[in-house]
């Protein structure tokens, strides 16, 4: 099917597995990011300076714009960009969930995982992923469910893998005790395929794009929630806002901190899952 042919299919839904992943920069501070990954330090000085308009050597702002030249502003450039790059975050927090139809009526299911191990956040994602794969294969002809998210073909698809490469060998141990005859597939095959897939196969349903109905603006999540009304019991903060709020908790609050990024991944779970519901009774 192609993309708006899942959307506008009342039936459609019952066959998506929704998914958000929520990060953490990994050292909250440039500082402590020089400490701890020297190496990574300077790539990030490069995109700071190149990407960003910001030069850590003498910490200035804008070019022709009154200039910031103080550690704050090298700060918040950092803050507000690195949590994009899952070469400077790590994920905590992953919300997978599904919508089955109950008395005729779609009920939605949600799992949140939460570790401060991130690589038990995602392998025990990867184990429901790994789930699916072979079921998927076993059936005539192999049937996947459709990935569905806000931006995850733009972020947690890429943020999931590229996190995934990080443990890759503790994976590999994982995957040879477990599973001895798969030990070159360790990335489960639905993302495979996810990644291979033509845009208008709808393997994916990625919501920035569905909302822009063949458009071209850019439209952020909880301004598409306001808009529709959809319930929910908190915002849906920008990725930086989370990741700093976190670094402020943890160390008093560690659980605390913890729950607040699960919150915040099943929250953004639970609005697409209501995003969709909407969409399909068009």
């Amino acid at each position: 099917m192609e993309l708006f042919d899942e959307v506008f299919n009342p039936g459609s839904i019952y066959d998506m597995l929704f998914f958000n992943a929520k990060s953490v920069l990994i050292h909250p501070t440039l500082p402590e990011l020089q400490k701890e990954n020297p190496t990574l330090y300077d790539r990030w000085k490069y995109l700071s300076k190149s990407k960003y308009n910001c030069d850590m050597d003498v910490y200035h702002g804008h070019a022709g714009a009154m200039l910031d030249e103080t550690p704050e502003y090298a700060q918040r450039t950092y803050d507000e960009k690195a949590i994009y790059y899952p070469e400077f975050s790590r994920i905590l927090a992953i919300t997978y969930g599904t919508v089955r139809s109950e008395n005729g009526l779609p009920k939605r299911y949600l799992k949140k995982i939460a570790n401060e191990d991130e690589f038990l956040t995602i392998a025990t994602f990867m184990d429901i992923l790994y789930g699916i794969s072979s079921e998927a294969i076993q059936s005539s002809p192999p049937y996947f469910p459709v990935l569905c998210g806000h931006n995850i073909m733009g972020y947690d698809i890429p943020l999931l893998i590229k996190r995934f490469m990080i443990h890759k060998e503790r994976f590999r141990a994982l995957r040879n005790q477990n599973s001895p005859n798969e030990l070159n597939n360790l990335l489960p095959l639905i993302l495979k395929k996810v990644l291979s897939a033509k845009p208008w196969e709808g393997k994916v349903v990625d919501t920035v794009n569905v909302w822009k109905f063949n458009g071209s603006d850019y439209s952020p999540l909880m301004l598409i929630v306001d808009y529709l009304g959809l319930k929910k019991t908190v915002d849906v903060e920008p990725l930086q806002d989370v990741s700093k709020k976190y670094w402020s908790m943890v160390t008093e609050k560690p659980q605390e901190a913890l729950e607040f990024v699960a919150l915040q991944s099943a929250t953004q779970t639970n609005l697409v899952i209501q995003l969709l519901t909407q969409l399909r009774e068009l």
